[in-house]
């Protein structure tokens, strides 16, 4: 244990010092990767660490800004600046925004520098392994290809979150050589391997694929206690890297590899899932706590402390300033007027019943991040899956696989099933329709519309009007201390 605390400890020293500083990561040579990682259990603390710093954006943060720059979530009242500059699609005010008016760090370069310092953690640590610096630790043997596996996989993972939100889309270009972000693919040094030119689009997406197709390779299908530390328990296995190219792939529209990775996951049998199938309880679903708590739909997750509420305070939190919860008589977060006509939920739908609370005022909040407290944060589950799938089968014309899928959600939230007889053009809107209801404010809204290439409404926003899928209205923006520091990065305008 006091390796590992040392490990994380010594990793921060020397990734996350001057974190408002994009890119500025301090140099391995500032901490001896020789001493840090020599030992299983010296990587594990590393690990950890990269772990830590990709969950504290995806899942919370990254999740909420698709939800806010989107056209289904009302941020009111006077909340958190920083969320309400996302709602407000301020750019300007995002790129500037400080951590306080006496903490002048940058919020979203921290948002940022996180998913970089999971980035360069992981490389250092692969690096490390392909060394076989902890060849004399016993475990070694049995647990390098595990480790090898984390390191693709949190690499590909922060690059993919990354690129979601500081790039244009996937086909914003016709062969998608329109900037990405920088690509750090060796672990960064000394301070000239950070000035680099952001990567392609196309670049980046070819490693991330390449990267998780590694770690399929390399991970457990499952932690193992008999071979495993107990610290892995709740981390990336080979079906959470199956999960994620899936996703990838999908939002890439490569509907072949999509589908051919959705039915090596969950089994190729139509609205019948034989790994991973569909929970029976709705809330179930947003309600495990800690890495032994798992559920079966549930793929991969940003697995909580179960005592405290580490992952998403403002999830669920008695603080006024919370975007949702169920213990605040007046959130921050509302549904808009245009989910509620886009959903049209019926009465009868346990997804409505569930996850939705009408307040004093009349609103509606969306509860489903506040069903308790300490809870494991989904990020991929069958549900989504399927309707993946489905949506490629109808597209393709294969409408008995595209309804036997899209029934499967629709019995789980007991509204009427499909008929055999539905057009394919009502099918295909029916499918979108479920996407809305079943994936509604879990973090799918802005990059959904973008890849199915329609203009991102404005929502609520009287003032406001539609986006264009493919603009650079709604990209993240680097500030001037990013573009001081990398001469070579082109800025976001």
């Amino acid at each position: 244990m006091k390796k590992k605390i040392f490990t994380i400890l010594a990793l921060s020293c020397f990734l996350f010092q001057s974190c408002e500083k994009m890119l500025e990561i301090v140099p391995a040579s500032t901490s001896p990767e020789e001493l840090i990682l020599s030992t299983v259990d010296g990587m594990d603390g590393g690990l950890n660490y990269a772990y830590a710093q990709l969950h504290t954006d995806v899942g919370r943060h990254y999740t909420l800004w698709s939800e806010a720059l989107a056209d289904h979530l009302v941020i009111r009242g006077s909340a958190i600046r920083t969320q309400m500059s996302f709602y407000d699609r301020d750019m300007d005010a995002i790129v500037t925004e400080t951590i306080s008016a006496t903490d002048l760090r940058l919020q979203n370069d921290i948002r940022m520098r996180e998913l970089y310092n999971c980035i360069n953690a992981a490389a250092l640590i692969l690096r490390a392994a392909e060394n076989d610096l902890a060849k004399d630790d016993l475990g070694w043997s049995t647990n390098k290809a595990r480790i090898m596996g984390e390191c693709h996989f949190l690499r590909a993972a922060a690059h993919f979150e990354l690129v979601r939100f500081w790039a244009k889309p996937w086909d914003a270009t016709p062969d998608n050589t329109h900037p990405g972000i920088v690509l750090m693919d060796h672990p960064v040094d000394d301070r000239v391997s950070n000035i680099k030119p952001r990567a392609t689009l196309k670049e980046i997406y070819d490693f991330v694929i390449a990267e998780f197709k590694k770690a399929e390779e390399q991970l457990p299908e499952a932690f193992d206690p008999a071979q495993h530390a107990a610290v892995f328990n709740g981390r990336a296995t080979k079906d959470a890297a199956r999960g994620y190219l899936a996703k990838v792939y999908f939002q890439q529209l490569n509907s072949t590899m999509a589908k051919q990775t959705i039915d090596g996951l969950i089994g190729a049998t139509p609205g019948i899932p034989s790994s991973h199938p569909l929970q029976a309880s709705l809330s179930a679903l947003f309600s495990a706590r800690g890495a032994d708590d798992t559920d079966p739909e549930c793929i991969y997750q940003s697995t909580s402390s179960i005592t405290t509420n580490s992952l998403a305070p403002y999830w669920n939190s008695t603080n006024t300033e919370s975007i949702y919860t169920i213990n605040n008589a007046a959130p921050k977060g509302i549904v808009s007027e245009k989910f509620l006509a886009d959903a049209n939920y019926s009465a009868s739908d346990l997804r409505w019943t569930t996850f939705f609370k009408t307040l004093a005022d009349g609103k509606v909040t969306p509860i489903k991040y506040s069903l308790v407290q300490h809870y494991n944060i989904p990020l991929i589950r069958t549900a989504e899956l399927l309707l993946d799938r489905a949506e490629i089968n109808a597209a393709a014309n294969n409408l008995p696989d595209a309804i036997a899928d899209c029934n499967a959600i629709r019995e789980r939230a007991q509204i009427p099933l499909l008929d055999d007889g539905i057009s394919q053009a009502a099918l295909l809107d029916t499918i979108k329709l479920e996407r809305i209801r079943e994936l509604a404010f879990e973090g799918d809204r802005l990059h959904n519309l973008r890849r199915m290439k329609v203009p991102i409404p404005a929502g609520d926003r009287a003032d406001q009007t539609p986006l264009p899928w493919n603009g650079l209205e709604l990209v993240l923006k680097y500030s001037v201390e990013d573009m001081a520091r990398n001469p070579l990065l082109d800025n976001n305008y």
